[in-house]
């Protein structure tokens, strides 16, 4: 699963408009927050997304990570039992009637990222060892996702105020403002089966050997073609990615509020003692029990 990316414009080598000519802005983004080198699903943090408006034209705006549906907000025990299955949407659940993602798989969306974290477990090591994955292209990366605007009314708000569960209304006053019912729209990230690269990488977990349906930016913008048909739909959920058009490097622990030692930011490489190259998970030499 995938739950860790960056936004690090100032290292990109081309532009939306290469892609999205008529791309239009959302006049609210701030553009600063682009620089945070890490950003984690779990926080349901605001992130750049570009969707089709309702004169079909491509609009980029901010929504949350992780899709929030109707039945996740009758109480508590619903949102906190199926929110962590909400980031990433599976590929091949898309087309199965039974699924949420069926139901909003016209709601289709990029996230506008420059790259993703995925984590490795070496053998007999504590911790496992994150890596930025970007293009090797270093193009910006437009990752295929799913959408949702949730349809809410008043009396939805009044019984999750009537709840009192501080977590529960800490958690949703992110994506409806509890006070005058605003929505923000919220989004999930298509995952695939991994490449070979990236086996290598996320080899441990309950989903492991998944990644992101990454794709060139070029090829990606065709998901947003209004006109989409099913068997198109399904030939881009299909595709994988190359090994080779994917940049992979070690860096330091991600999911701490602590600095690094050597004071570089989070999406730059780190030098791991040991580190034995992919697709061997055998430290090279003894690690200490530090790691």
């Amino acid at each position: 699963m995938c739950l860790d990316i960056s936004f690090r414009i100032d290292i990109s080598e081309d532009s939306l408009f290469d892609y999205l000519p008529h791309l239009k802005i959302d006049p609210q983004i701030d553009l600063k927050f682009e620089s945070n080198s890490h950003i984690q699903a779990h926080a349901r943090p605001q992130t750049r997304i570009i969707y089709m408006d309702a004169e079909n034209t491509p609009y980029m705006t901010l929504m949350r990570w992780g899709v929030m549906s109707k039945f996740m907000l009758k109480n508590a025990v619903n949102f906190f039992k199926y929110g962590n299955n909400m980031y990433n949407a599976r590929s091949e659940n898309i087309f199965d009637p039974k699924s949420t993602w069926f139901k909003i798989k016209q709601n289709r969306c990029l996230i506008v990222t420059e790259g993703i974290y995925e984590h490795r477990k070496i053998i007999g090591w504590k911790n496992k060892v994150p890596y930025f994955i970007r293009l090797r292209s270093k193009k910006t990366m437009l990752i295929p996702a799913l959408y949702n605007f949730l349809d809410i009314t008043p009396d939805d708000i009044a019984a999750i105020k009537a709840g009192g569960d501080k977590k529960f209304l800490e958690a949703i006053n992110k994506i409806i403002n509890i006070e005058t019912g605003e929505l923000l729209g919220t989004y999930a990230m298509i995952t695939v089966a991994a490449n070979e690269k990236m086996q290598n990488i996320h080899n441990d977990g309950d989903n492991k050997h998944r990644m992101p349906l990454f794709m060139q930016p070029e090829m990606a913008v065709k998901w947003l073609n209004p006109d989409l048909t099913d068997d198109e739909m399904k030939n881009l959920l299909a595709y994988q990615i190359p090994s080779e058009d994917l940049d992979e490097t070690p860096v330091f622990t991600i999911r701490s509020q602590n600095p690094r030692p050597d004071g570089l930011l989070k999406h730059e490489t780190y030098n791991w003692p040991n580190l034995p190259p992919l697709g061997n998970d055998t430290p090279l030499e003894p690690q200490s029990a530090l790691f």
